[in-house]
């Protein structure tokens, strides 16, 4: 099974809800003209970002619906249907290719751990079996799932065992390094880079795609990132991911994982509070954030005309 070849940002996307925290799917479709409008390539559906796992399965459900009913001929879409119940996550899967995904992905299970490498590939060979038409992607988030793997011995494992096993989805920097390792157990996968933080970085080591959830509204940030890279102007790249660190360090200072979400109501779609156990974010902190925002520049950061990605 072929690889997606995601080039450029794909954005984590959030899930929208009301004041209450209830679902508010009606906005899905101006979320994806949003996205389409900024050079997005793709998405990647109830991840950290989109609170998968603070959501009922019947939320991931209609919200895996909506998106991909909303992105199809648009968008590549990816389903995280990573779950502590294994039966829980392939329902989740079965259902996501139902509804046309371009691909799903999972994260480990988090209270009980798979035992080894091999153990994790049972697991998530159970997941993709549920979804045998369409690509799998493994989630690899060790800071938060707690699942400490070495990622070139299951992705060797994985290769041989999981006949739709496509790539992973790479949320680790500090050992971005392991791209060339992982490209040679792994030849012919696709490796997606998930950390915003380093996405220069992630260029430099060779990665083609990026997963963030700072790219529902910055995206323009990192497409100058990545054309000043591609022209050979590391000075002018080094400028626009400083900006974008200054970015994620007011978000972060002020609203806490909470901005992430938060941040699209800047940029005119309010997507509601983050659901618990993440903190909401206080009226206090959002006023904070956009002086922050506006001290920076970072207004007319984003709204620059010449972001044109090839």
């Amino acid at each position: 099974m072929k690889p997606l070849g995601m080039q450029g940002l794909v954005a984590a996307v959030v899930t929208p809800m009301t004041d209450d925290g209830e679902l508010n799917l009606e906005l899905v479709p101006g979320i994806v003209d949003h996205l389409v409008a900024n050079e997005i390539r793709g998405i990647y559906i109830a991840g950290s970002t989109g609170e998968g796992m603070s959501l009922s399965d019947e939320e991931r459900m209609a919200t895996a619906a909506a998106y991909l009913k909303h992105c199809k001929g648009r968008l590549k879409a990816v389903v995280q249907v990573g779950h502590n119940s294994m039966k829980a996550a392939a329902a989740l899967a079965s259902h996501a290719e139902e509804c046309g995904a371009d691909a799903i992905s999972a994260t480990p299970t988090g209270y009980f751990q798979a035992e080894g490498e091999s153990g994790l590939v049972g697991l998530m060979a159970v997941i993709a079996e549920a979804a045998p038409a369409t690509p799998f992607y493994y989630y690899h988030i060790p800071i938060l799932s707690g699942a400490s793997m070495n990622p070139m011995s299951f992705t060797e494992l994985a290769a041989k065992e999981i006949p739709t096993f496509c790539g992973i989805k790479y949320t680790d920097a500090g050992t971005s390094y392991n791209l060339s390792s992982l490209q040679r157990v792994g030849p012919g996968l696709e490796f997606l880079s998930g950390t915003d933080e380093a996405y220069l970085q992630s260029l430099a080591q060779g990665y083609e795609g990026a997963v963030g959830s700072t790219y529902n509204y910055a995206a323009p940030l990192y497409h100058r990132v990545r054309k000043a890279f591609e022209n050979g102007d590391l000075v002018e790249a080094r400028l626009w991911q400083s900006r974008a660190l200054e970015m994620l360090e007011a978000m972060l200072s002020t609203c806490g994982r909470a901005s992430l979400k938060a941040m699209m109501a800047m940029v005119g779609i309010d997507c509601g509070p983050a659901r618990r156990p993440i903190e909401p974010a206080t009226a206090e902190q959002l006023s904070e954030l956009r002086r922050r925002l506006e001290a920076m520049g970072w207004f007319e950061w984003i709204n620059l005309q010449d972001t044109e990605v090839s």
